[in-house]
This record gives structure tokens, sequence and C-alpha cells, in this order.
């Protein structure tokens, strides 16, 4: 028994086709590779998804509690230029969303727990 046609799927005739040709081509489904390649034949052979698409993105403000350098509970004109800039930086770097790595300072080699990233959110 075949599994039904998801929900999301605009062309089902295009869908049969394009998961045929990946049932042919693997011998083991569903797996994540045939699943992947089921959706990029799919999208080859012309197939649409229907549904929200999602957008790009998000917003990185300036932070006045992670501006404050020496923690004295005032923004100095120094750190807010600071954490404008930073502000700034990311966002340039995040217009399509997802994690900037932020590098820990030092030479060599930087451990896993010591790399910071900075997540925004895809809305």
């Amino acid at each position: 028994m075949s599994s039904p046609i998801p929900d999301n799927v605009a062309n089902p005739a295009i869908y049969r086709k394009a998961k045929a040709k990946m049932k042919r081509k693997f011998k083991v489904t569903p797996s994540a590779y045939s699943s992947g390649y089921l959706v990029q034949e799919y999208k080859r052979m012309g197939g649409k998804y229907k549904g929200a698409k999602k957008a790009g993105g998000g917003e990185v403000a300036f932070d006045a509690k992670k501006s404050d350098l020496n923690k004295d509970g005032k923004i100095s004109k120094y750190e807010r230029a600071r954490g404008t800039a930073i502000a700034k930086s990311m966002a340039k770097n995040m217009n399509e969303g997802g994690s900037v790595s932020i590098q820990a300072r030092g030479c060599g080699a930087i451990m896993p727990n010591r790399k910071r990233q900075t997540r925004v959110p895809r809305s």
C-alpha cells in the first residue's frame, strides 16, 4: 500500500511521478536521502508546494544589557556606539535569518564550548 500524498502538494500527478522515480533509485524508502531526493525531483519536474512561504531574517536591535561592558548599569558613549555597530553589523549579516557564529578571541583552535552563536528566528 502506498503512502498518501501530503496535503501541501499542489500537483499530485507530478508528485506521483517523482515518487516512482525515487522508489526506482533507492532500495530503502523512506530514508533521509530518498526523501530529500523526492523533494528535489518534484521541484525539478515543476511541482510546487502550497502554504505560506517562510519569511526572511529577523531584526537585531541594540541591547543595553549586553552593551554594558563594565557592568556599572550606565551606558557610556563608547558602549552605546559599540553596541549599535554590532547590532547593525549582525542585522546586515542576517538578512536571510539563521545564525551567526561569533568567534572567541585568542590564538589557536577554539574549543566548541567556547564558541557562541546568536540565533535570529525565521518568522
